[in-house]
């Protein structure tokens, strides 16, 4: 549907970077990254808004070069919603349509229909300023779906709302993209978006692609460490393969040997990567496990949030795990208690050492 081939857009001194991506029809596509990265770029080129340095960006095959952004089919939602302010959230809707020059009939239809299915029928002549955000949002995407797009481009649509909000805002995305078989577009710095309505994503680092593909796949087999850290592996280790025996590498970090599922030989330098709640804590009181990575430490720091409990230990290497607070009471876990640490080689990704 949409495909970017080699698209560099340079603006003042940052450069998206001779990107190539490819959005199918009926995905729900997020792109993500940090703050800055160019994901609002990639947003605004598709929706015609600017236009590349080089490369092209083809929707159905054509070149969209030249077809100015009313022409495309696409509707933009901002993260600020850009409602007019002096107009009415009913004319709000309607704008576009009456921009098409529709007859009165099709404009109140499509408007009421509009708002029944985003329940904002009540708020009809009420001013967007005198909204609360989630209401706002409500608006904003009704009026980018009053022209029927074949694509909607969302940016940063669950940044300002609150949790109760937020959650039901996600139940209507998911709602409004089975029901309808609409592609969405949606960019995000937050890794909750993408494992809550993603299809498939792109990650966008310094205005490169760094990684595309499916939700899982991305999520469980970042490509680089910094892919890793963004998308929630709160264990990142540097070491060195000293032995493999077919996929089964043992990795030195520090003085303690790691054995990780790996496609690596001798001598390679390699990131393990490892998620908190992947790693057993128990009492160092001499009970056995099965996993095949056992490191003994003490704990260094407890957090508490809410039901759970992070806990940082140093066992020659600082790691951090996941308890629920109880278990984290029933095992006494406070600053200088001895634990044993335990964790799959399975449960650990390994990606190529990159130097910055």
């Amino acid at each position: 549907m949409i495909e970017f081939e080699q698209v560099s857009i340079a603006l003042g001194n940052f450069l998206l970077d001779e990107v190539s991506l490819s959005i199918q029809k009926g995905d729900y596509y997020c792109i993500m990254g940090p703050s800055g990265a160019g994901k609002t770029i990639i947003l605004e080129a598709i929706a015609g808004l600017l236009v590349p340095d080089s490369g092209r960006i083809l929707h159905n095959g054509n070149d969209v070069r030249n077809i100015p952004p009313e022409h495309r089919g696409i509707g933009l939602v901002y993260q600020d919603y850009s409602l007019f302010p002096t107009m009415t959230v009913e004319k709000n809707i309607a704008f576009g349509l009456r921009m098409r020059m529709l007859p009165d009939s099709e404009i109140e239809k499509r408007t009421g229909l509009l708002m029944r299915r985003f329940n904002i029928t009540h708020l009809a002549t009420r001013a967007p300023l005198t909204l609360s955000g989630g209401e706002q949002q409500r608006v904003a995407i009704a009026r980018a779906l009053a022209i029927e797009p074949e694509l909607l481009l969302l940016d940063e649509p669950l940044s300002a709302l609150d949790p109760v909000t937020r959650d039901q805002f996600i139940g209507e995305l998911r709602e409004l993209h089975r029901d309808q078989g609409l592609t969405i577009v949606h960019v995000t710095h937050d890794r909750r978006d993408p494992m809550s309505l993603g299809t498939r994503m792109a990650m966008i680092i310094n205005g490169h692609l760094v990684q595309e593909g499916r939700v899982d796949d991305v999520f469980s087999s970042p490509c680089h460490e910094e892919i890793a850290r963004f998308i929630g592996y709160e264990n990142i280790l540097r070491g060195t393969v000293v032995s493999c025996s077919d996929s089964l590498c043992s990795v030195e970090i520090g003085k303690n040997l790691i054995s990780a599922v790996a496609d690596a030989k001798k001598g390679d330098r390699i990131a393990l990567c490892i998620r908190a709640d992947d790693i057993t804590l128990m009492k160092a009181d001499g009970r056995q496990t099965s996993a095949r990575n056992t490191l003994q430490g003490s704990v260094i720091r407890k957090s508490i949030s809410g039901s759970l409990a992070t806990i940082t230990v140093d066992a020659g290497v600082e790691l951090t795990a996941i308890v629920t607070r109880k278990s984290a009471e029933e095992l006494a876990l406070e600053p200088g208690t001895p634990v044993i640490m335990s964790f799959k080689a399975s449960a650990v990704h390994a990606i190529p050492w990159r130097d910055a």
